[in-house]
């Protein structure tokens, strides 16, 4: 067809300047379109496996994502973009893609329990040992635990382990760290610390921020007046004071500032009403007796407990429940029962060997196993009643960082009442937020740090399935799970 007449007609003059500025750039133009490559070049593409998103509650199948530089730049599903050319292709066919698990509660940097004679006196210490944390480090990792929360240790190793993450030379999970945790003795060593005075507590907790602590553990003997001296030098160098406790109860230490206590053991004398307070006291004794006997003695349903999960949830002090604790004080007898060998097997062995002995110390004949398993339910009852509370619940095992019994300790949450993907939430995003870091982990989402377990079954079926690992993402690295477990088989003594 000719051109019409107007199409001919010359151009007004910022017309014509727009179109010589059009032909100019032209050459440039071309030039980008020739070397652009494809969309995020240099990327790895994973694909084919089923994402399983415990805050929407949802499975996905036939996902991708793809990671560089370890944060997630995209993530989808059905076939992954044809415009996508990555560096490398993992088919994860087969698999179910969670966000990298936590273990709030993963003593990651401590050796095995160890007693010695310091002045004619026994002590009780924890010490380091670098063989061995590489061993944690790399069991948890092969387990799916992305990041751990380190509830006490000596914090120059806990500083040691954070800079050889950092630097490449280990692989392991992220941890935040709480250091030497404070007790009297005869615990001592690098790993505790038992400040007398307030010049003292405040020197030890500006030790433990400059080394880059983040919580400070105060432990089972301190007094009342102790506790709070803890949580006064903790804030004033801002670290988050937590509490393992026995003589000081949870509802007080809660008004005292304690932002967070650990196990599903809040067994002071002060939680029981009047009269068992009584005769919990009349039978208290160097054992692991005062477990079970305070949970047979505990009235959920009285005023102090009920006060106990008021001031808890008006204070918003989170609780890291390890119930797998509970239980396996409960079955020492039988430990088969729990935790089997093949399972024990993943654990250090001096580090297994001492904290089975550490257990069978509590002087509980059978009759005391018995009681102690009967009473679990209401330890699981607790738990429940804490969620249902609105108190905020951390997941964690009180091992050395994930390994067979996160899977354990899943399932006792859920078994107490938890559904399943809450207790999935909790193990990840909700983990990430109580820690500060959910704006960059605990979710697979595009910009998140790339943090992925692939397992070979679905966890949203049964939590259990979580120890079923596949393969690891971790700062963007992927590490299949017989790679990472094998040579801790190996070179373990």
């Amino acid at each position: 067809m000719p051109l019409s007449r107007r199409a001919h007609r010359s151009p007004s003059r910022p017309a014509a300047r727009t179109a010589r500025l059009a032909l100019a750039l032209l050459p440039w133009a071309l030039a980008a379109c020739a070397g652009a490559g494809p969309r995020h070049a240099g990327a790895d593409l994973y694909h084919g496996f089923a994402l399983v998103d415990p805050e929407a509650e949802r499975v996905v199948d036939e996902a991708y994502l793809l990671v560089r530089d370890g944060r997630i730049v995209e993530l989808g599903h059905g076939a992954p973009p044809a415009d996508v050319a990555p560096a490398q292709r993992h088919d994860m066919r087969g698999t179910y893609a969670l966000p990298g698990l936590f273990d709030t509660h993963a003593h990651i940097t401590s050796g095995p329990h160890k007693v010695e004679l310091h002045d004619g006196a026994p002590r009780i210490g924890i010490e380091s040992v670098d063989a061995i944390t590489r061993h944690h480090a790399r069991t948890a990792l092969a387990f799916g635990v992305t990041t751990v929360r380190n509830p006490g240790g000596d914090p120059v190793a806990n500083a040691r382990y954070d800079a050889r993450i950092a630097a490449g030379e280990w692989i392991g999970p992220e941890a935040v760290h709480a250091g030497a945790v404070i007790q009297p003795p005869p615990f001592g060593g690098s790993a505790f610390a038992y400040p007398r005075s307030e010049a003292e507590w405040d020197a030890e907790a500006a030790r433990q921020a400059g080394l880059g602590m983040r919580y400070f553990k105060l432990y089972t003997d301190l007094s009342r007046e102790e506790l709070a001296a803890g949580v006064r030098a903790a804030r004033r160098h801002g670290l988050t004071p937590i509490a393992h406790l026995n003589a000081v109860g949870w509802t007080e230490a809660a008004r005292l500032g304690i932002a967070g206590l650990e196990h599903a053991l809040p067994t002071s004398p002060d939680l029981l009403e009047p009269e068992a307070k009584a005769t919990y006291e009349a039978g208290l004794g160097p054992d692991n007796r005062y477990i079970h006997r305070w949970f047979e003695l505990a009235d959920f349903d009285g005023p102090r407990i009920r006060e106990m999960l008021r001031v808890l949830a008006e204070r918003e002090v989170e609780v890291s429940t390890t119930l797998v604790v509970n239980e396996l004080v409960a079955n020492v007898d039988d430990l088969d029962r729990v935790y089997p060998p093949q399972d024990r097997a993943y654990a250090h062995p001096e580090t297994m060997d001492a904290a089975l002995t550490f257990l069978q110390a509590g002087r509980m004949n059978e009759e005391d196993h018995r009681r102690a398993r009967a009473a679990l339910p209401k330890a699981l009852e607790l738990v429940r009643r804490l969620h249902a509370a609105g108190i905020p619940i951390l997941i964690g095992t009180d091992g050395n960082g994930g390994g067979p019994p996160l899977a354990r300790e899943l399932d006792l949450h859920v078994q107490a009442g938890i559904p399943a993907w809450e207790v999935l939430r909790l193990a990840t995003s909700g983990a990430a937020a109580r820690l500060g870091i959910g704006e960059r982990t605990g979710r697979l989402a595009a910009g998140m740090e790339a943090d992925i377990v692939f397992l070979r079954a679905n966890p949203a079926e049964d939590v259990r399935r979580v120890r079923e690992v596949a393969a690891v993402v971790s700062d963007g690295r992927m590490h299949r799970f017989e790679d990472l477990v094998a040579p801790e088989r190996q070179e373990a003594p």
